[in-house]
């Protein structure tokens, strides 16, 4: 059932997706809620937790494996998928593309997950992004956020980083959804001329620190591919 709604959520929120980094589509979009009360005035660069929330859990360190090279073995119990739009990753046994939006500009995002496991993997290609990775997730993605139907909470500050030699941006955060917390990292980073993809792994909140749940990020990120034969 949490696989089901993640996937209602993101495919309401991609036909938004015409501007900047992929993802500045206000991710679930299908409400008008504000943004949360706050006690006081959070830490500059930080999102305060609503009132009365437990405090958020600190940040992860980055993932950052060293990217693996076409030919490379795969981890064990991961296989790699070969989408037609142009980019491959590595993917767990026995997911599967569960849905795919696109919008007349060339945007389009790509839905991975399996039945039974409620993680989820969300590339997100757009044609028209912004120049600064770290102010789109701030200013274009995380206000569509707010507005979302659950309960959002950023997980420290928007972090600039490269990814494969690329300008990129990390940002993670919380959202609870029918009485269960689902955490996200997001990564977007910029492949120049306006080109640029963002890759959203989602898993819930409790199980995120689990080695299977790092091990799975790590894989993906290591491997991801982009280009017109995904190896580039």
């Amino acid at each position: 059932a949490v696989t089901v709604l993640t996937v209602v959520a993101v495919t309401a929120a991609v036909l938004a997706v015409t501007h900047g980094l992929p993802g500045t589509d206000g991710d679930a979009a299908a409400g008008a809620r504000g943004r949360p009360s706050a006690p006081a005035t959070p830490p500059s660069g930080e999102a305060a937790p609503p009132a009365g929330a437990a405090p958020s859990p600190p940040p992860s360190v980055s993932p950052s494996p060293s990217p693996s090279r076409p030919g490379d073995p795969l981890p064990a119990g991961f296989r790699r998928y070969d989408a037609p739009e142009g980019f491959s990753v590595a993917l767990p046994e026995g997911w599967r593309r569960l849905d795919t939006s696109r919008v007349p500009d060339g945007a389009y995002r790509v839905v991975f997950g399996a039945d039974g496991d409620p993680r989820t993997l969300a590339v997100t290609h757009s044609e028209r992004a912004g120049e600064d990775p770290v102010a789109v997730w701030r200013d274009d993605v995380e206000p569509g956020l707010r507005r979302s139907d659950g309960e959002y909470r950023r997980i420290g500050a928007v972090r600039a980083t490269t990814y494969r030699g690329r300008e990129a941006a990390d940002m993670e955060w919380v959202v609870r959804d029918g009485g269960e917390h689902r955490r996200t990292f997001g990564r977007g980073f910029l492949l120049g001329g306006g080109r640029s993809f963002s890759l959203r792994w989602t898993a819930p909140a409790d199980d995120w620190a689990g080695t299977a749940n790092q091990k799975a990020l790590a894989a993906v990120l290591a491997t991801f591919r982009e280009g017109l034969d995904g190896r580039t």
